[in-house]
């Protein structure tokens, strides 16, 4: 039953791991596609829609409620704060909080590193178990052409 239990949980680890690989390399991806994107300084307003904070701006006319681009903890502000936000000109539903998209970056890092340490751990336990159990084959070994020997 242990065994089982071991290979399920090694089964588990793995698909975490490839699902952070994933999603660390489509957040890579998104950064490779919108830190060079030309931004617009806007001061938007804090607001909170259903519950949740938002970012309410104009650009060109048109008004929009957002929240930021990759905007994890979500700490842009008390509500009913002026803040500064940068609008993607192409995409002006896409905001961020600093003119480079550097957040994304961290994030797909951080989703990347913890991937190939699962993996690195997993490999090198695969290879741990191997080499323990051929050593203990060769004692096995050993051992048996001793008692041959002896008799």
């Amino acid at each position: 039953m242990t065994k089982f239990l071991q290979r399920v949980s090694r089964i588990i680890l793995a698909v975490f791991a490839l699902i952070l690989l994933f999603t660390g390399g489509m957040s890579f991806q998104r950064y490779l596609t919108e830190h060079k994107a030309p931004k617009t300084v806007v001061t938007a307003q804090v607001i909170k829609v259903d519950n949740r904070k938002k970012v309410a701006y104009d650009y060109h006319g048109v008004h929009y409620k957002s929240v930021p681009v990759a905007n994890v903890i979500q700490n842009f502000g008390k509500v009913g704060d002026k803040i500064t936000v940068y609008v993607n000109q192409h995409d002006p539903k896409k905001i961020y909080m600093k003119p480079t998209v550097t957040v994304l970056l961290i994030l797909a890092s951080v989703m990347i590193g913890w991937a190939v340490l699962i993996i690195l751990v997993l490999g090198f336990e695969y290879w741990l178990i191997h080499k323990v159990k051929e050593i203990a084959h060769n004692s096995d070994m050993a051992m048996s052409e001793q008692e041959k020997g002896a008799k």
